[in-house]
């Protein structure tokens, strides 16, 4: 058997733990980017400021600071939680903030009608009726279910791990956000056919109905923004849970 000469040995890689530690926590905290980018320069400068705290950065020195901070995939759990309780609450917030966009943009559109003296015709008045009947409870509906998944993840304590417990907060968070996202998309389409009747009925000059197309645009925003909010909340948890579990 040939020897292994000092030279062989000198080529072969080394092993990096510090470098190694990162990736393993990086791979952990997959399912969010930010995150993981966010934490992995955290960590880093941690690591290598405990590793250099003797002027020593040998590889054993690495492998200790390292070993003093804990396994990537308890960090990457505590991370987890805690960013996964902060995305839910924070689409709780963006659905009462839409509610109340809603609302502004709905009352100061009826305002701007009285203002116009825009009234449907009578051929329209009963396709009117039912469509703002079918607005005014599908807003109602999505106030009341946002503000009760708001209070409720408003309430929760943040969970040291993402643990059984943590998950079935964050999966009933995500159904009332999904339960109030539903009616207030039905409100906004509701809003654009009573106000595509009027316009067309009323064919007034552009100057006129750009009133009316802005608040219009407001509610698909706020609406849009709430429902992207709540599918990276959604599939954030759902790669965690895959990735994280065991």
């Amino acid at each position: 058997m040939r020897s292994v000469a000092c030279s062989d040995i000198l080529a072969m890689p080394q092993p990096a733990p510090v470098a190694d530690y990162l990736e393993a926590l990086t791979r952990e905290l997959s399912f969010d980017r930010s995150l993981a980018h966010r934490v992995r320069q955290e960590v880093e400068d941690h690591l290598w400021e405990a590793t250099t705290a003797n002027g020593d950065t040998s590889i054993e020195a690495q492998a200790r600071a390292v070993r003093s901070f804990g396994e990537a995939r308890v960090i990457a759990v505590e991370y987890a939680a805690l960013s996964l309780l902060r995305q839910a609450r924070w689409s709780g917030a963006i659905i009462v903030l839409a509610s109340g966009a809603l609302y502004i943009a709905m009352k100061g559109r009826v305002a701007w009608y009285g203002l116009m003296q825009w009234a449907l015709s009578d051929a329209l008045r009963p396709v009117g009726k039912v469509v703002l009947a079918i607005d005014r409870t599908a807003y109602i509906l999505a106030f009341l279910l946002g503000v009760v998944g708001w209070a409720y993840i408003s309430s929760r304590r943040v969970s040291p791990r993402f643990d059984t417990a943590c998950r079935s907060q964050l999966k009933w968070s995500l159904r009332l956000a999904m339960a109030a996202a539903c009616p207030m998309v039905v409100s906004v389409i509701a809003d654009a056919t009573v106000t595509a009747l009027r316009l067309l009925e009323e064919q007034p000059p552009i100057s006129v109905f750009l009133i009316p197309l802005l608040s219009i645009a407001i509610e698909v925003a706020f609406v849009a923004f709430l429902v992207i909010a709540i599918g990276k909340t959604l599939r954030n948890r759902l790669r965690a849970s895959s990735l994280l579990s065991g």
